[in-house]
């Protein structure tokens, strides 16, 4: 028989698994390239705003770090000033150009305790910002509630103790608490919990230790007596 003949019409084809797999390939790969060539416009453009919003948060982050950099320099330098005109100048200047970064809430802080006329302002301020850091706005409600008890308004101070904050500022709201508490039980009560809690400010146990001897030795004398 010879090898060249011509195969039937109608007889099928014997095409391996090896060939079809072959051919799918190669028509995903046409229906690919097909389109990409109609759409070959907006791939160029998604790239390209790719491209733009890569670089644009690169170009962001840097702006960022560099303002928060600025910010802590003229911050710093503030703080080592020894002219207190000078010190509250560049503290404006930190709120003025960089309220958004820490430095800002910090720099209001310490307006508030520079600036006894607009202390209170200063602090309402930091307390009503969602942006603030929740440390800055908790020392912010301490010295708040600390200037109500010096100007006898003790209910408002004891207002906003009421709030919780972290650990680290539960020795002063307590001790804030004992002065803002007219009842002496209570006020010993207050000063044993912040004797009890986290210490940062060896001046400030000093006191509560103080006032806590005297507390106990006037309860003793009035049990007593």
């Amino acid at each position: 028989m010879s090898k060249n003949k011509k195969q039937p019409e109608n007889e099928p084809i014997d095409v391996s698994h090896e060939e079809l797999e072959e051919l799918k390939r190669e028509m995903r790969s046409a229906q690919l390239t097909a389109w990409a060539m109609a759409n070959q416009q907006k791939i160029i453009a998604g790239l390209v705003a790719l491209l733009l919003l890569i670089v644009g948060v690169s170009l962001w982050k840097e702006h960022r770090e560099s303002q928060r950099a600025s910010a802590a320099a003229l911050y710093h330098q503030a703080l080592n000033s020894q002219q207190q005109e000078d010190r509250r100048s560049m503290l404006q200047a930190v709120i003025k150009d960089y309220d958004d970064t820490v430095y800002g809430g910090l720099s209001r802080l310490l307006l508030a305790r520079a600036d006894a006329e607009h202390a209170e302002q200063y602090l309402q301020e930091l307390m009503a910002r969602s942006d603030v850091d929740g440390g800055i706005k908790m020392q912010a409600r301490l010295d708040l509630a600390q200037l109500k008890i010096e100007a006898g308004d003790k209910a408002a101070a004891l207002a906003l103790l009421a709030e919780r904050g972290g650990a680290d500022y539960e020795q002063l709201r307590q001790y804030l608490m004992a002065q803002a508490t007219n009842d002496e039980a209570g006020r010993i009560e207050h000063l044993q919990k912040a004797r009890d809690a986290i210490s940062h400010d060896d001046a400030l146990r000093q006191s509560i230790e103080q006032q806590l001897s005297t507390q106990n030795k006037s309860a003793t004398a009035a049990g007593q007596g």
